[in-house]
C-alpha cells in the first residue's frame, strides 16, 4: 500500500487501480473484426502522426505540450502514476516508483528514494543517485517557467549515501513531493552529457533511461528505438517508430486515408473530428472510412486564457475583470482545478449575460498570442478576439508564437494530476498584492491535514477567481485513431495525460 504519513514506507505498485481507473475514463479502445494492416504499411516504420511539435529537448526545460512525446518516453523520473488520478484513497497517493525501487516518509523532513540495480542510459552509463543529485539540483537551478521544477521548491539539499539511495531534506514537511518527482523536470539526465548550468541544444546528445531511445531528431520527424536495457514500469512493446509532426489538421486527415498513418495524436481540427465520429457512427466495425478506431480521453484537453506577467495591462484590476467577464458566457470551465480532480471547488462563474461595463475613453490594445500547431488554435483565437473587441472598449491583435503577447491562449496538461499542479500557473506568477496569501495557502496545502489541505485548495481557487490572471475556458474530450491493427494500451500515458508509446503494439 502507499501510506503518505513519516514513518511508515511508502510501498507502490497498487494494480487494482489500473482497473479502476480504465474502467472509470471509458479509455479501451474499439477494435473490432478489423482487417491485418497491409503489406505497405508493415514495411515502413510505425508512424505516430500530429501537429504537434518538438521545440525543446531537455526536460528541464520543457514549458509546452509537445515537447512532452520526447519527454515522456526517453527519459525516466524516480516516479509515476496513472493518468488523471491523484489518490488510492483520501490522503493516500497513487503514484508509484519507475526508476526508483521505493520511496518513503522516514521523518517530516526527508523524502528517501533507493534506486533499482544496475541502471544504465541509453548511452550505456551508469546511472547512480549522483545523476539523480545532479538532475534534481539542476532542474531547481534552471528554474524554467512554466516547467514542473517549481514542484521541487522544498528541497533544501540532497545527500546520497551510496550509489543506490537518494536522501531528500526538505525545508518542509511536503506531501506533494512524490508528485514533484513524477514531473518532467525531475527526469533524470547523465552528468556527464548535461550541463549543471545551461539548457541542452536541439542538436546535442539526447541521454535518457526511458523505454525509448533517440535515434535521430530531423526537422519534424522523431525516431525512436527501444532501449532494451530499461527498468520500469513501462517497457515498451515496439522496437522501433517514428513521430511525424506535419503542418495541418489537413495533411494528417490526408495521411489517414493514404494509410501513412499507424496513430494520430493530437492536431486534427473539429471539422475532421466531426467527419471521423460520424463515420466510425455508422461502420459496423467501429471505424473510420480508412479503417481507423477511435479512442476518446475524457476531459484530457483543457484551454485557458493567462495573462502575460510581463504585460503592460496585467496590473490593470478593471481590465482583467473586463476580458473575464465578456468570456462568461461561453466558459464551461468553471475553475483552473478540472471537477474530475480532488480539490476542485466551483470559483468562477458560468454562462449567463456579461456585466462587464467598459468606460475607457480609448480603445485599450492587446496582443493575443496562440500555438499554431493547434488544430483550431486560430480559430479559437479569432472567436476570442471578436468576443473581446465586442466589448466596444478593446483591440485585439492576434498573433502565432508570440510569448510576448498580453494574453496566451493555452491548451493545458497539468503535469501530475493533483489539484497543487492544476493551479501552478496561480503559483508561480501571482500578483504581488496576493502573492502572501497564496504562498500560506500553498504551504498549508503541503502540510496541513486533510481538512486544512481542503481549505486551503478552496481559498487557492476562490483567489483565481477574485485575481483573474489566468481565466480556465474549456475542457473537451481528446481523440487518439489507431489504424488497422494496431492497439494502444489504455495505461500508456502519463500522470498528465500525455501519450505514452511504450503501450503500442501490432498486430502481424
Amino acid at each position: 500500500m502507499i501510506v503518505s504519513r513519516p514513518g511508515y514506507r511508502v510501498w507502490f505498485g497498487v494494480a487494482v487501480v489500473v482497473l479502476v481507473l480504465l474502467a472509470s475514463a471509458g479509455c479501451s479502445a474499439r477494435i473490432r473484426n478489423v482487417p491485418a494492416p497491409s503489406a505497405s504499411a508493415l514495411q515502413r516504420p510505425f508512424t505516430v502522426m500530429t501537429t504537434d511539435r518538438i521545440t525543446v529537448v531537455d526536460p528541464a526545460a520543457v514549458s509546452d505540450q509537445g515537447s512532452m512525446i520526447l519527454v515522456e518516453n526517453v527519459f525516466q523520473r524516480l516516479t509515476t502514476s496513472l493518468p488523471g488520478q491523484s489518490q488510492v484513497a483520501p490522503g493516500v497517493w497513487a503514484y508509484k516508483p519507475d526508476l526508483a525501487q521505493e520511496c518513503s516518509f522516514p521523518s517530516t523532513s526527508a523524502f528517501v528514494c533507493t534506486l533499482r540495480p544496475d541502471l544504465t542510459f541509453s548511452n550505456g552509463h551508469p546511472l547512480t543517485s549522483a545523476d539523480v543529485k545532479f538532475s534534481i539540483d539542476r532542474a531547481i537551478r534552471l528554474a524554467v517557467p512554466g516547467s514542473s521544477a517549481s514542484a521541487l521548491d522544498s528541497v533544501q539539499r540532497i545527500e546520497t549515501p551510496d550509489a543506490r539511495t537518494v536522501r531528500f531534506v526538505l525545508r518542509r514537511y511536503d506531501k506533494q513531493f512524490g508528485w514533484a518527482l513524477a514531473g518532467p523536470a525531475a527526469s533524470i539526465v547523465d552528468h556527464t552529457v548535461y550541463s549543471s548550468d545551461a539548457i541542452q541544444a536541439r542538436n546535442a546528445p539526447i541521454v535518457g533511461s526511458g523505454p525509448f531511445r533517440v535515434t535521430a531528431l530531423e526537422n519534424n520527424r522523431l525516431k525512436l528505438a527501444r532501449f532494451d536495457r530499461y527498468q520500469g514500469r513501462t517497457p515498451a512493446q515496439l522496437s522501433a517508430l517514428q513521430v511525424l509532426t506535419e503542418p495541418d489538421s489537413a495533411s494528417v486527415e490526408s495521411a489517414m486515408n493514404d494509410h501513412r498513418a499507424d496513430l494520430v495524436w493530437r492536431g486534427l481540427s473539429p471539422a475532421a473530428l466531426s467527419r471521423l465520429a460520424n463515420q466510425v457512427q455508422v461502420s459496423t466495425n467501429r471505424t473510420t472510412a480508412a479503417g481507423f478506431s477511435q479512442q476518446v480521453l475524457p476531459g484530457a484537453r483543457v484551454q485557458q486564457l493567462r495573462w502575460n506577467p510581463g504585460s503592460d495591462h496585467r496590473n490593470n484590476r478593471a481590465l482583467r475583470a473586463a476580458v473575464a467577464d465578456t468570456l462568461q458566457e461561453d466558459r464551461t470551465l468553471d475553475s483552473l482545478v478540472p471537477p474530475q480532480i480532488p480539490g476542485h471547488r466551483a470559483a468562477f462563474p458560468v454562462g449567463g449575460r456579461p456585466h462587464a461595463t467598459i468606460t475607457w475613453a480609448n480603445l485599450i490594445p492587446l496582443t493575443l498570442g496562440f500555438d499554431p500547431s493547434v488544430a483550431d488554435g486560430k480559430r479559437t483565437a479569432d472567436q476570442l478576439r471578436n468576443q473581446l473587441e465586442a466589448t466596444g472598449g478593446l483591440s485585439v491583435q492576434i498573433r502565432a508564437d508570440d510569448h510576448d503577447a498580453d494574453l496566451q491562449l493555452e491548451d493545458r496538461k497539468a503535469w501530475t494530476p493533483t489539484a497543487i499542479s492544476w493551479l501552478q500557473p496561480l503559483l508561480e506568477e501571482p500578483l504581488r498584492s496576493s502573492a502572501a496569501t497564496i504562498r500560506q495557502a500553498d504551504d498549508q496545502v503541503r502540510t496541513g491535514g486533510p481538512q486544512a489541505a481542503s481549505s486551503a485548495l478552496t481559498a487557492l481557487q476562490t483567489r483565481a477567481a477574485e485575481d483573474k490572471v489566468v481565466l480556465p475556458l474549456t475542457q473537451q474530450n481528446e481523440y487518439i485513431y489507431t489504424a488497422s491493427g494496431i492497439k494502444i494500451m489504455p495505461t500508456s500515458f502519463g500522470p498528465g495525460w500525455h501519450l505514452g508509446l511504450w503501450g503500442i503494439t501490432r498486430q502481424l
